[in-house]
């Protein structure tokens, strides 16, 4: 008679070989309480956010140097 904990990981195992490694990848990080997002829509929607604004690139250009030092959340318009 088998381990009926071991079948069930097995099973598991041969399950997330089935997935895209894309969708484990943000399974992971969603169990670890982390936000998975699609990087391509959100570099779209700061792209469209930019793009409304009506200051000649100035901040942007803030933007860009605060992400360069590690920061960026506390960009002041």
């Amino acid at each position: 008679m088998s381990d009926p904990r071991q079948e069930l990981l097995r099973q598991m195992a041969a399950l997330r070989k089935s997935l895209d490694p894309k969708v484990v990848e943000r399974l992971d990080l969603a169990t670890e309480g982390k936000v998975p997002y699609d990087r391509e829509t959100a570099q779209s929607a700061v792209r469209q956010f930019l793009a409304t604004r009506q200051d000649g690139g100035r901040f942007q250009k803030k933007l860009v140097e605060a992400l360069k030092k590690g920061g960026g959340k506390d960009v002041k318009a």
